[in-house]
């Protein structure tokens, strides 16, 4: 199988609207834009990813997109069915996370469900 990377970038193009992600008519993922605020809801993950990076890899890598975010003016908001999780870009307070990320513009708000959903993705 051939290796496939979206840009997640394109978070800074979008205006408005939703998707809604299913898997033999479950809901899987919700991403919803609301004008800066763009929310990806992870509501089941019905397929095994083996491939995966740890954690701590996973937050360093998303310091790029975090600084990019921010500097669109845009918050992205990872949940995990419904639950707020992740926050990266504009509206992130990284507190203590701080020192785990080494980014202003990352904040964890629940390192449990982090967790989760680190060992999905």
């Amino acid at each position: 199988m051939k290796d496939f990377q979206l840009p997640a970038y394109f978070l800074s193009y979008l205006e408005h609207g939703s998707v809604k992600v299913t898997c033999n008519g479950d809901p899987s993922i919700d991403f919803i834009v609301k004008d800066d605020l763009r929310i990806i809801d992870v509501i089941d993950i019905p397929i095994e990813i083996t491939k995966r990076p740890g954690l701590i890899k996973q937050l360093s890598e998303a310091k790029d997109l975090a600084r990019n975010l921010d500097d669109q003016n845009i918050t992205l908001e990872i949940r995990l069915k419904g639950e707020l999780v992740l926050k990266l870009g504009q509206r992130a307070n990284p507190k203590l996370a701080k020192i785990i990320t080494l980014s202003n513009h990352i904040e964890i708000t629940d390192i449990k469900k982090l967790k989760k959903l680190s060992d999905v993705f």
